[in-house]
Parts: C-alpha cells; sequence; structure tokens
C-alpha cells in the first residue's frame, strides 16, 4: 500500500521555515484562536469558542429575545442550507444583513420588520464581540500564540513575517506584544490610528524588515468608524462591545466596509505572486471563497509558490480543498490521518522510530488488523511548539 513518510513531510516544513530569505505568511482561522485556553478540570475549556460553539451561543441570546426572533433564526439557517451554505455564525450574519438591505420601511422578513432584523443583527455583532474578546490576563504564560510570538522574537529574516488572520480577537496583537515584537497592521498615528491602505501597497510607506505584519481580513473588535464632517475613517482604538467591524462574508463588499478588506486581499495576492513564496495555513477551513480563489489562482501561476495546509482534522474526498490540492503539486495538505503531496493522497506509513516528526506523529496501535497512524502538526498547538523547538539551542 502506498504511503507518504510523516519524517519526511515535518522535515520538508523545517527547512522551508528555515530559509532566512524566503517570503514567509501565515493564514490563520478560527481553530488557531480556540487552541488558547486551559483545563478546567479534566475538560479542555478554549479561551474563545470553536466556530459551532460561537454559533450556538448567538443563536441562544437570539432566541432570548422572543419566540418571533427564534423562529427568524430557524427560518435564516434554512435559507443558507437551502443555497448551499454552512450554518455557521459569519454565513448567518451575512444573510442578516443581505435582508436588512433588501427589506423596506413597511415590509417584514422571515416573519421581523426592519426594526426587528436590526434588532437580530445587533444581538449577533455583540455576541461575537463579546465572546472574542475575553479577559486577556487570565492567559497562562505559554499558549500557543506566546509560542508563535517568541519563534517571530528569535528568528531572523531578510523579509517581513505577514500573518494573515480572518479572526477578530486581539490574541496575536497581544502575544505579540508580550514578545515586544514590532508589528505593524496598516494602521497609522497615535491618538486615534486611522486605516492607511496606501501602508500596504507601498513598501516605503511601511516600516522595515523587523516588523511582523498581521493583517485582519475579516476585521477585528478593536476597529471603529468615525466620521468628521465628509470624510470616514476606520481607526483602531480600545476593544468595542459593538462590534461594528465585524466583516463577514458579504459585509466584506459593503462601500463603507470595503476598504480594509480588499487592501488585505490585495496583500495576500501580492504575498503570494512573489518567487518562492510560502504560505502555511492553519486552522482554516477555507470557508472564504474569495480568500480560496487567490490562494489556488496564485498556485496555478507561480509554480515556486508553496502552500501548507495543516489540517487538525481529516477531510472529506469531496471537499474543495481535497479537489483543488490533488490537481496542484505545489500544495500540500497534511492531516491526522493522511497527507496530499505532489498530487497525490496517501494515508501516512508507520513507523516505530521517527526522529524529527517524534512529537507529532503518534501511532494509536493497531485497530483490528490495521494500525492507525495520527499526524497532530494540524493542531496550532502543537505547530507552535514544534516552531519553538526550532529555535532552541
Amino acid at each position: 500500500m502506498k504511503s507518504h513518510d510523516p519524517e519526511k513531510a515535518i522535515s520538508d516544513l523545517r527547512d522551508h521555515l528555515a530559509r532566512h530569505d524566503k517570503p514567509l505568511a501565515f493564514l490563520c482561522g478560527a481553530g488557531t484562536s480556540c487552541a488558547a485556553g486551559s483545563m478546567v478540570g479534566d475538560q479542555w475549556k478554549a479561551l474563545i469558542p470553536a466556530v459551532a460553539a460561537l454559533t450556538e451561543i448567538c443563536g441562544n441570546d437570539v432566541k432570548a429575545l422572543g419566540d418571533s426572533f427564534e423562529k427568524a433564526w430557524d427560518s435564516i439557517a434554512e435559507n443558507c442550507i437551502a443555497e448551499g451554505q454552512d450554518t455557521f455564525v459569519e454565513s448567518m450574519l451575512s444573510r442578516i444583513r443581505m435582508m436588512l438591505r433588501a427589506i423596506g420601511g413597511s415590509d417584514s422578513l422571515c416573519g421581523l420588520s426592519r426594526d426587528e432584523l436590526s434588532t437580530l443583527e445587533e444581538s449577533v455583532r455583540k455576541t461575537i464581540a463579546k465572546e472574542v474578546a475575553p479577559d486577556l490576563s487570565t492567559l497562562p504564560d505559554v499558549f500557543p500564540h506566546a509560542d508563535l510570538a517568541r519563534w517571530i522574537a528569535r528568528t531572523s529574516r531578510s523579509i517581513p513575517i505577514e500573518l494573515f488572520t480572518v479572526n477578530y480577537d486581539i490574541l496575536f496583537e497581544y502575544a505579540l506584544e508580550s514578545e515586544r515584537v514590532p508589528v505593524f497592521d496598516g494602521f497609522v498615528g497615535s491618538h486615534q490610528p486611522f486605516f492607511h491602505a496606501d501602508s500596504l501597497r507601498r513598501e516605503e510607506a511601511s516600516p522595515g524588515k523587523s516588523w511582523t505584519r498581521v493583517w485582519k481580513m475579516h476585521g477585528s473588535v478593536n476597529w471603529s468608524r468615525i466620521e468628521k464632517g465628509d470624510s470616514r475613517s476606520i481607526v483602531r482604538s480600545a476593544v468595542s462591545e459593538h462590534g461594528e467591524m465585524i466583516l463577514p462574508s458579504f459585509d466584506k463588499y459593503d462601500e463603507s466596509r470595503q476598504q480594509p478588506y480588499t487592501a488585505f486581499a490585495d496583500r495576500l495576492r501580492r504575498f503570494l505572486e512573489q518567487d518562492d513564496a510560502l504560505l502555511i495555513v492553519l486552522g482554516f477551513s477555507f470557508g472564504d471563497d474569495h480568500i480560496n480563489e487567490l490562494i489556488f489562482g496564485a498556485l496555478d501561476n507561480c509554480p515556486r509558490t508553496h502552500v501548507y495546509s495543516l489540517q487538525y482534522s481529516n477531510i472529506d474526498e469531496g471537499s474543495q480543498l481535497h479537489r483543488r490540492a490533488m490537481q496542484r503539486s505545489n500544495m500540500i495538505v497534511m492531516t491526522p490521518e493522511r497527507a496530499i503531496i505532489g498530487g497525490r493522497s496517501y494515508p501516512w506509513e508507520s513507523s516505530e522510530e521517527l526522529a524529527v516528526a517524534s512529537k507529532l506523529y503518534v501511532s494509536n496501535g493497531k485497530t483490528g488488523a490495521e494500525e492507525k497512524s495520527h499526524l497532530v502538526i494540524g493542531d496550532f498547538a502543537k505547530f507552535s511548539e514544534f516552531l519553538v523547538s526550532m529555535v532552541k539551542s
């Protein structure tokens, strides 16, 4: 039976990361946020809930508003399913905002008036903002984002590291600042730093190579909009309970919000078009079609660009990620039980002596006559430990 060698796969990844002259970026999804937390008794409690749990929390808060809101929430979920979308909170919030744009003053949609839809949208937005902005003082000294920050602080690169994230929380910013890593996020100023799109397009308008770039592609809980006369700006300030700059799906294209999203998307495209660029994808489910097209399009047009997708769970053969990776030799997908490398999908081979992958590759022994083996580098906590191991003496 054909298989992939986990030790070689991890060693190749390590070699890529060790090259100081290689353009390097990380794309981080919700799976990285829920990797931070602690054990409560014998149960793991994430500081920030995963997408499914966050959706349930938002749904419960909506249902507490009354029967009509509960029915509307269920109806919106059914509409998402009918359109082939998931029913996670980003899709739900996107559809609610689309309904708000479509509804007239005396109309109703899903049994709600325009004012009631506004109340529904506000409830979801505020719940998200509350859940993704916990008390950071409760974080332990060692958590996955801090490990990533320590690795960045201890590595020297000729090209700035770029960190793209679709998360709304500020865990990466907190961790990087705790490690005294200079960070640039596209905002400039000192009183109310404002978003400056030109600083993403022109290198001379950005800080030097020692500054790590953090691009919040779906918005952030510490962004807000201000208006002065006829001008409108997006500023970074204290964490807001309103969540007004949470930018899921369709809302990224709203005229008042599109500048950050389009600027960051263009930044991702230009990063991927660099010669020999390397993008590491962590905790991301490939649920954003625009980001997906940027990645897969770059892989088609730039054969020396490589993307590693490190998945926490196994993926279905019918999934978009599996299908696309099978068509592209410069995309490597690593899941617990198998990998797609060079356009070939095989399980991991079993081995008792693994030097490089020893902490990341575990064998569960035999299930019947078949030995089950798992690679856990798709767990952001394990990947961060892997990074730290590279700079320890």
